[in-house]
């Protein structure tokens, strides 16, 4: 009899873990009250290649939790390099399958007295493809799943709240390198007047030109022109004709 209720209670036992695990698994991503979300970045070849091609991501909660285990998908061109707890005291250990395009971490946040978190929890560090260039965009995408597609559940210590988190994704884009501005048109040289060649042809006119011809009378001193001496020898023969025919 004894044996009996035990096989009973055990039966009853397992199909009431059963059925709540089935009541959790049933809840849908879009319901759910906590959901996972992945950063993105925009960078250019040149900061890409001087980050050795690496980039760090921010892994973060919609609402607040103690613990929650997700799960991280690289897009294709990606490669994983770290995941680390971005909240002190918490854990957060990352363990990735055998072709590293995929990470599992479960987060716990414990304090006295406890107290939930909210915001970014974690950070994703990967690597991109040497191939990569400009205008290409790599994806990475997060939910509340195993490596074997198993669903996990989120937890608030503070009010007993849990739930299979919703999920998202991000992106890293790679974006043209800024192009140098062309100078030519503010540097070249405005087009003047050219200065030198007018003053230089004032200059020749200046020269060329000859002096007025005056109309005053001589002054007293001053030579008396050709003309006026011929006048003036015609004048003085013809008193000295006169005078001599008086005589």
């Amino acid at each position: 009899m004894k044996t009996t209720l035990k096989k009973t209670m055990a039966a009853l036992s397992a199909a009431a873990v059963v059925a709540a695990s089935a009541a959790v698994m049933a809840v849908p991503t879009s319901a759910a009250g906590v959901s996972l979300t992945m950063g993105s970045k925009t960078l250019t070849l040149a900061e890409l290649k001087a980050a050795n091609y690496q980039v760090t991501l921010p892994i973060g909660v919609t609402d607040s939790i103690n613990s929650v285990g997700f799960g991280v998908t690289l897009g294709e061109g990606l490669t994983y390099v770290d995941l680390e707890a971005s909240v002190k005291k918490a854990t957060c250990l990352a363990a990735t399958n055998d072709a590293g395009n995929f990470v599992f971490a479960p987060f716990a946040y414990a304090t006295v007295p406890l107290k939930a978190v909210s915001g970014q929890i974690a950070a994703i560090t990967v690597e991109v493809s040497k191939d990569a260039k400009a205008g290409d965009t790599f994806t990475l995408s997060i939910d509340g799943k195993d490596s074997d597609g198993v669903e996990t559940s989120y937890k608030n210590g503070e009010t007993g709240d849990s739930g299979v988190p919703g999920g998202g994704a991000g992106t890293i884009t790679i974006a043209e390198d800024p192009t140098e501005p062309t100078t030519e048109a503010t540097t070249a040289a405005p087009t003047a007047t050219p200065v030198a060649a007018t003053t230089t042809t004032a200059k020749v006119a200046t020269a060329t030109k000859k002096p007025a011809k005056s109309t005053s009378s001589p002054k007293t001193g001053d030579a008396l022109p050709v003309a006026g001496v011929a006048v003036a020898v015609a004048v003085i023969g013809g008193v000295a004709l006169v005078a001599k025919k008086r005589k």
